[in-house]
């Protein structure tokens, strides 16, 4: 080996530079293998050193970038960050890793390598979950459009590209409309404020005056013409300025770390690097909860009962697992308990407050875990729905509405938006029948009561009878009882009622009768006095001639000669019409 070098010292140090290559000296420490770069809402994991972590992560940063750009929101975020799995090469990610989305151990994840770009499902499905955690629902075409849109963008750790067409059969007319916006320079700077519109519920009318200042009819007319001519070229897209050695923050892992977040995956490997973990002593809580979720994601709570208790007792932090764990335990008290650990680690996991509600027996309970869930999950079409109906079965029915409006908000089709604002217009029907069954259901309970009430009275009444049939009265009683007054025994008077009386608590009546005499009857108890034919008495001189006839009983003492003198007791007075 030579070095050709001129001065003897650099030749020299080139020279040991050149053999330190070749052969590394034995105490100079290489780069850890194990490396996690993180970038706002993903971080890499590699084993290929910071370099392949930092670089597959600028893809998917310049992509998310690039999306929030257009929608007018360059924050996008994912709670908890995708975790990227960062292959050596591309023939290890094919047979190690599936080219989408994963649902791992703990969270989201996805593969790549260092090399090569994003595959469009992959892109097309990280589009879905960037909007699903972002933005309210647009219709539903324009979302389709968005991911085909984004499934063929093309991304560096600096340039992004898009606009590409796809495949012939996705080129629907909505995503010819997106191309139009997004990649012609006089559309491209306003079409964020296109898409924000339709992410706020304007309809596309509206958003497109308000965007582009052009009448509806005629941007549609447009979107025509330039769908008809299918001339669809790339364009250079917005990125974000990244420097390596600033914007990523990185960290060391040791191997069982990586081990563990490879086989988070959940390939057909992940057992055995689980159990290999356990083994060693390492990940106790972690590899537990990786062979509960295998299990139950072969549809076995037996075989993933004890894993998952070990991670309970280990301190796991898995709220995912653990909600999951949740759905298959058929104890309610102990699913409950689970669903309780969740939520303590994670308070704004809607899953874990939805499988809650459905454990609790009390459906008022279960309103409140619901309305937590649903609020935390917008999109989610189907909760609302069963949270409507529920909210109806409770007769909660302004909250009902409010739920059947939010299901149609987020319906995937117009079918289900239909029957969902079908649903809403018959709440105030319901509301209705329900008042209308409530006073019938009070009604009838008020004649039971009435009934019983009769019914006991009866009943006494016919004791009492049979009492006295059966055991006549002493002569003792005799003399306690009370001479009782019946009409038929006193006298009556008919006349015009003169005047009434009303002296503290009895009355005074003055009667003349048909021979003009005045005559003075007093009622001792007002309550005792029977009025037939008429409502009550006017105190005071009576203003109009009433004829009426006095039923009375007469006074024990002799009359006297005067014409304030009273005659009797007045027992019944009924009035002559």
């Amino acid at each position: 080996m030579s070095c050709r070098i001129r001065t003897r010292w650099i030749r020299t140090f080139g020279c040991a530079l050149s053999l330190l290559t070749l052969f590394p000296v034995s105490g100079v420490s290489a780069e850890p293998r194990w490396i996690k770069a993180r970038l706002g809402s993903f971080e890499a994991i590699s084993d290929d050193g910071r370099k392949a972590a930092t670089q597959a992560l600028s893809q998917f940063e310049q992509f998310r970038f690039a999306l929030g750009a257009v929608m007018g929101q360059p924050d996008l975020r994912l709670d908890p960050p995708l975790r990227i799995i960062v292959f050596k090469n591309a023939s290890d990610l094919q047979t190690q890793c599936p080219p989408t989305l994963i649902m791992g151990r703990d969270r989201l994840m996805a593969c790549t390598s260092a090399e090569g770009q994003l595959p469009s499902g992959l892109l097309r499905e990280l589009t879905r979950k960037l909007l699903e955690d972002n933005f309210s629902r647009m219709p539903a075409p324009i979302e389709t459009a968005i991911e085909t849109f984004f499934s063929t963008v093309q991304s560096t750790a600096v340039h992004v590209t898009w606009g590409a067409p796809p495949p012939q059969a996705e080129r629907t007319r909505e995503w010819a409309m997106l191309h139009r916006i997004i990649t012609q320079s006089d559309y491209a700077g306003k079409a964020k404020i296109y898409l924000h519109n339709l992410a706020s519920g304007m309809d596309r009318g509206a958003a497109s005056r308000n965007a582009f200042g052009e009448d509806g009819t005629k941007f549609e007319a447009d979107v025509d013409q330039y769908y008809a001519a299918g001339v669809f070229g790339a364009a250079v897209a917005p990125n974000r300025p990244l420097n390596p050695d600033r914007d990523f923050n990185t960290t060391f892992l040791t191997s069982d770390e990586g081990q563990l977040m490879h086989a988070d995956l959940l390939t057909g490997g992940s057992a055995a690097i689980y159990q290999s973990l356990l083994q060693a002593g390492k990940q106790t809580a972690e590899a537990n909860e990786g062979l509960a979720v295998l299990a139950m994601k072969d549809h076995d709570p037996a075989k993933a009962r004890p894993y998952m208790d070990a991670a309970r007792k280990a301190g796991t932090r898995n709220f995912v697992a653990l909600t999951t764990y949740a759905t298959f335990e058929t104890d309610p008290a102990r699913a409950i308990e689970i669903l309780k650990e969740a939520l303590t680690i994670d308070p704004k996991y809607a899953e874990a407050h939805w499988v809650f509600g459905e454990k609790l027996s009390d459906p008022a309970r279960r309103m409140a875990e619901w309305k937590q869930a649903v609020n935390l999950a917008p999109r989610d079409y189907e909760w609302w729905a069963q949270y409507a109906r529920l909210c109806v079965d409770q007769k909660q029915y302004a909250e009902a509405g409010r739920a059947w409006m939010a299901a149609s908000q987020a319906a995937p089709n117009v079918q289900l938006r239909e029957q969902y604002l079908t649903a809403r217009g018959q709440i105030e029907q319901q509301r209705l029948d329900d008042e209308d069954a409530e006073r019938r259901k009070e009604a009838a309970a008020k004649a039971a009561d009435i009934d019983r009430l009769k019914n006991e009275a009866r009943r006494e009444l016919a004791e009492l009878e049979a009492r006295a049939n059966t055991n006549p009265l002493s002569a003792a009683e005799k003399a306690k009882t009370v001479e009782w007054f019946e009409d038929s025994g006193g006298q009556k008077i008919t006349g015009s009622l003169v005047r009434v009386d009303c002296a503290g608590k009895q009355l005074r009546l003055a009667v003349k009768d048909n021979d003009g005499q005045t005559v003075n009857l007093v009622v001792p108890d007002p309550k005792q006095l029977e009025i037939r034919n008429g409502d009550s008495l006017v105190c005071g001189a009576q203003k109009t001639m009433t004829h009426v006839t006095v039923s009375y009983k007469p006074s024990s003492k002799p009359p006297k000669q005067d014409a304030k003198a009273v005659a009797g007791e007045a027992t019944l007075i009924e009035f002559q019409r």
